[in-house]
C-alpha cells in the first residue's frame, strides 16, 4: 500500500516556504515603498528649500532697496511708523512670502560688555536690569562679561562640561552666541533673545524703537512706568533729536543737568549719569527675518543688515537659516514692530 504521507509533507513545507517568501517580498517591497516615498518627500523639501533660499535672496534685495528708500526720504530719523517696520505679506507661485524688519539698535547690545567699551560697568548694571525685569538671573551678567574677556580666565568651567568646550573672549557674532554661557538655559535665551543684540561696541539705542523694557533697564532708578512715559512723548514721528529726549522730565535726573542725581550708594549703578552718545534717533542696523511659504513646505531666513548714517550704503553682517518664528517682544512690551498678536514665547530657537 502506496503512502502519500511523505508526499503531502513536502506540499505543506513547499506552502509554507512560498508563503515565506512571499512574506518576505512583501515586507522588501513595502520597505523600497516606503523608502522612495521618504526620497520624494526628501528631495521636495531641498527642492523647496532651494526654491525658497532663491526667494529669499530677492527678499534680501527688496528689503535693502526699501531701507534705501526710506534713507533718501529721511536719513536723520527712524520711527516705528515707518514703512519698514510694517510686516509686509506678498503672494508667491504657489505660497507666500511674510517680511518683518526690525531695529537691531532697538535691543540691548551685548558687545556693550567687552572690555573695549567705554561704560562697560554701566552695561553691565543693565544687563543685570533686564535679566531682572525678565524674571531671570542677575548673575549671568557677569557670567557673560567673562565669557567675553580673556582676562577672566574661566577656561576651566567650561572644560567641565559633559560637552567640554572653552570661552570665547571674543565679541559676540550672533545672539544665540549667549547660549554658551553657563547659566542660560534654553528657556533664558527665550526669554532674552526678543530684547538682546550684537551689534559693534558703541552702537547706541535708538530711543524712537526702544522697548520698554530695554527703556527701564537703563537703571535701576527707572521703573516700566518711566519707560512708559517716555515712550509716550515720541509722538507720531519719534524724538527728532536726542536733545528732546534729554529734555524729559523722567530723563533729567539722569542728563547731569539737575541737582537731583539718582542715589548710586548702593553701588548697583556705577555712573547714574547717562551719556548722550549711548543714544540715537536712528539706526544703521536691522534684523529682517522672512518667512516663505510654498505649498505645504515653509523655509525662513534672519539676517543683520548694515546701512551706513551717512552713504546709505549697506552690507548684510549674518545670515541665519535656522529660526522658525522672529524675535518679537511680548505683547505686552512696547516694542519694535507694529504686530500685536505676536509673543517672546513664539522665539524657539
Amino acid at each position: 500500500m502506496t503512502n502519500y504521507y511523505p508526499l503531502k509533507s513536502q506540499h505543506g513545507l513547499a506552502l509554507i516556504s512560498v508563503l515565506l517568501i512571499f512574506a518576505i517580498v512583501a515586507v522588501l517591497a513595502g520597505a523600497m515603498i516606503e523608502r522612495q516615498s521618504l526620497d520624494i518627500q526628501r528631495s521636495g523639501n531641498l527642492q523647496a528649500l532651494q526654491q525658497a533660499r532663491a526667494y529669499s535672496t530677492g527678499i534680501e534685495y527688496a528689503v535693502r532697496s526699501g531701507l534705501q528708500l526710506d534713507f533718501k526720504d529721511n536719513k536723520e530719523v527712524d520711527h516705528l511708523l515707518e514703512e519698514w517696520a510694517k510686516e509686509h505679506t506678498y503672494p508667491l507661485q504657489p505660497g507666500t512670502a511674510k517680511i518683518q524688519i526690525f531695529d537691531a539698535q532697538a535691543r540691548f547690545n551685548l558687545n556693550g560688555l567687552h572690555k573695549t567699551a567705554s561704560d562697560r560697568s554701566v552695561q553691565v548694571q543693565r544687563f543685570k536690569n533686564l535679566l531682572n525685569e525678565l524674571g531671570l538671573e542677575e548673575s549671568i551678567a557677569d557670567r557673560t562679561q567673562k565669557f567675553m574677556d580673556e582676562d577672566s580666565q574661566v577656561d576651566n568651567d567650561y572644560l567641565a562640561n559633559e560637552v567640554p568646550y572653552r570661552a570665547s573672549y571674543n565679541l559676540f557674532k550672533h545672539p544665540s552666541e549667549l547660549l554658551l554661557v553657563q547659566g542660560v538655559d534654553p528657556d533664558a535665551y527665550r526669554k532674552l533673545t526678543p530684547y538682546i543684540s550684537t551689534l559693534p561696541v558703541g552702537a547706541a539705542l535708538n530711543i524712537n524703537t526702544a522697548s520698554n523694557k530695554v527703556m527701564a533697564a537703563l537703571s535701576t532708578s527707572w521703573s516700566l512706568a518711566d519707560a512708559d512715559a517716555a515712550i509716550g512723548n515720541r509722538g507720531e514721528t519719534g524724538f527728532a533729536t536726542v536733545d528732546d529726549f534729554w529734555g524729559l522730565t523722567e530723563v533729567q535726573p539722569f542728563t547731569g543737568a539737575s541737582g537731583d542725581l539718582p542715589d548710586s550708594s548702593d553701588d548697583k549703578n556705577s555712573q547714574e549719569v547717562w551719556e548722550k552718545a549711548d543714544f540715537s534717533v536712528n539706526s544703521q542696523y536691522f534684523e529682517v527675518f522672512a518667512k516663505v511659504t510654498l505649498a505645504d513646505r515653509m523655509a525662513t531666513i534672519e539676517m543683520l543688515i548694515y546701512r551706513n548714517a551717512e552713504t546709505g550704503i549697506m552690507r548684510t553682517y549674518y545670515r541665519d537659516y535656522s529660526r522658525t518664528e522672529a524675535r518679537i517682544p511680548s505683547a505686552n512690551s512696547a516694542n519694535n514692530n507694529n504686530s500685536t498678536g505676536n509673543s517672546a514665547d513664539n522665539s524657539t530657537q
